[in-house]
């Protein structure tokens, strides 16, 4: 009974924890903002609320052998994690079972002739080049009222997301039965978010996030000694390498097309035939391939301004970050990184591009 207590107070005071949060928010937030503010308090609130303990589940006789494998897993990579030296208390010590495929749906928006995303702006978490909605039927919506204001759109489902270690973000069940790698690489990416955040620069945190999930992924799996995952991972890294290639050379030719003054007309017709060949470049690329099938589905729905701009922020700055890390290690890259984020958004463009020629 006295655990249950304290697990019942623990829960409240997160959702307490939450509220508070959202007063402020509301006192901040003009009415239209309203609506969206409290559908991602209930969402996250529900999160919360629902958390099972990874001990109690681990215990447990009625536990699915197939998730306490999973949950053990889990508390493996954090171990790695905190042992390399991320910030990880509290994290994944607690899961939920959703029963959906994703757990946010994020809505990306572009101009229709420009590479640059949409932002949104909130209290907490500065400006962002996305927003995200708890409910898949949300972000339809919001994305259909952008495109009859003339943006590209692009809705993507979302298995995970950070914090920022607001609150203890638990395990769920949208994404801790993928293969092993991924799942590894996954929390080492939402963990690493919890070691830098940089508001209103949403490419240079998720660049970070992104290099610090390959390096120490790959730490991790030579310590367990798995040379065969290991070498699947890097035949993986290359093939999404080449994809990544082909799809920045199609953002310079649509960034050099956008900067034309032909007539609209003719600038949209040219757009659809470049897409069409990013797409056809890739069949191509891919049909070589024995296996994987890296953006096979991302190239099977349509592709626009807003979608290709998503891989951007994802993946632009990886290279010269990588490039640091290795050189560098954990720590010594990180003190970079601090240093680089004490600059304007221009100051480390400019560096970043430096060490990447």
């Amino acid at each position: 009974m006295i655990s249950r207590y304290y697990q019942t107070m623990s829960r409240f005071l997160s959702v307490m924890r939450v509220t508070c949060l959202a007063a402020a928010v509301f006192l901040m937030s003009g009415c239209q903002m309203v609506g969206y503010y409290h559908q991602a308090i209930v969402g996250q609130g529900k999160l919360l609320l629902n958390r099972q303990q990874n001990a109690s589940l681990l215990a447990s006789a009625k536990t699915d052998p197939a998730l306490k494998y999973r949950l053990e897993l889990a508390a493996e990579v954090v171990r790695f994690a905190i042992e390399a030296g991320l910030p990880a208390e509290g994290a994944y010590q607690s899961y939920v079972e959703t029963g959906q495929s994703f757990v946010v749906w994020n809505v990306f928006a572009a101009p229709t002739f420009q590479l640059e995303l949409k932002t949104s702006c909130f209290p907490v978490a500065g400006c962002v080049s996305y927003r995200g909605f708890f409910g898949r039927e949300d972000a339809i919506a919001y994305g259909e009222s952008l495109k009859r204001e003339g943006y590209d759109v692009y809705v993507g489902g979302v298995s995970a997301y950070s914090t920022l270690g607001w609150f203890d973000d638990p395990l769920l069940d949208t994404f801790l039965f993928q293969p092993e790698e991924h799942l590894a690489a996954l929390l080492f990416h939402e963990l690493a978010h919890r070691v830098l955040y940089v508001r209103d620069d949403t490419r240079f945190n998720e660049s970070l996030a992104t290099s610090i999930e390959k390096y120490l992924l790959r730490t991790w799996l030579n310590r367990r000694g798995e040379p065969d995952r290991f070498d699947r991972y890097l035949a993986s890294e290359q093939r999404q390498v080449a994809v990544l290639d082909i799809i920045g050379a199609t953002r310079e030719r649509l960034r050099s097309l956008y900067q034309t003054n032909i007539p609209v007309e003719e600038m949209r017709i040219e757009k659809s035939a470049i897409l069409a060949q990013l797409v056809e470049t890739y069949g191509g690329m891919s049909a070589g391939w024995s296996e994987g099938a890296e953006f096979g589905r991302w190239m099977s729905s349509p592709i626009n301004n807003a979608k290709l701009e998503t891989v951007a922020d994802y993946n632009d700055w990886v290279p010269p970050m990588t490039q640091l890390l290795e050189s560098k290690g954990l720590g010594e890259f990180v003190k970079e990184m601090e240093r680089l984020a004490d600059l304007s958004e221009q100051e480390r463009t400019r560096e970043l591009q430096a060490i990447g020629r």
